[in-house]
């Protein structure tokens, strides 16, 4: 496994000072994270979906339905190319071009493959304790007709970019004492209250993954 940035693709030429080279970072965020946009080429046209992911030590695994037209062209055009975004700020300047974000995001480039019915199972665990650890030990196995509906695909973390913007307000000098505020924006997430799914939820205690998912 090459480091993040080390092959031509994943080398970040513009505003280099932001990349990553390490896999710590790279896991970081992949595992902060749920949601990666997809890229294929389906049909001689671009195509991205939003799909729920998992990582196991350097595979990704991404899910989707047995059905879907992206799992189908997976078959015939395996390369993706897939992108995670941890948005955390907003960086309000004295004008609109010294203005950003502060993100970490990873870039994956790779050829997807379709995971067997052996590794299904725990593919699908992975995911799952991806988005409420623990959850899996709380419920009852997959049938085998929920796995045969569902499609998984593995991508391994082999050719990556790392990029993440923390720096400061940077504005020019000539802006400065114009009496035009400028600053951070933090951006806070988490998750509310569970809300019981009927009256028999409603009568049990909320489950362990829940409540530390709740809990931070």
């Amino acid at each position: 496994m090459a480091n993040p940035g080390e092959t031509e693709r994943t080398k970040l030429n513009r505003l280099s000072y932001k990349a990553s080279h390490s896999t710590e970072d790279l896991y970081s965020i992949l595992d902060a994270n749920l949601v990666a946009h997809v890229g294929i080429i389906f049909e001689g046209r671009p195509l991205v979906i939003p799909m729920a992911y998992g990582r196991v030590a350097n595979t990704l695994y991404l899910h989707g339905s047995s059905g879907s037209r992206l799992m189908r062209a997976l078959e015939q055009e395996p390369a993706v190319c897939v992108s995670i975004t941890e948005l955390r700020a907003l960086k309000v300047a004295r004008s609109t071009f010294n203005s950003g974000m502060h993100y970490r995001s990873v870039v994956i480039f790779g050829e997807a493959r379709l995971v067997s019915d052996d590794e299904k199972d725990q593919a699908l665990n992975a995911l799952s304790d991806a988005m409420i650890p623990g959850r899996v030990s709380e419920v009852r196995q997959s049938k085998k007709k929920e796995l045969a509906a569902t499609i998984i695909v593995a991508v391994q973390l082999d050719e990556t970019s790392v990029k993440i913007s923390v720096n400061e307000v940077d504005d020019d000098e000539d802006d400065l004492n114009q009496g035009v505020w400028a600053g951070i924006v933090p951006l806070k997430q988490g998750w509310d209250q569970a809300i019981p799914a009927d009256d028999e939820a409603a009568g049990l205690p909320v489950p362990a993954s829940v409540q530390r998912l709740i809990g931070g």
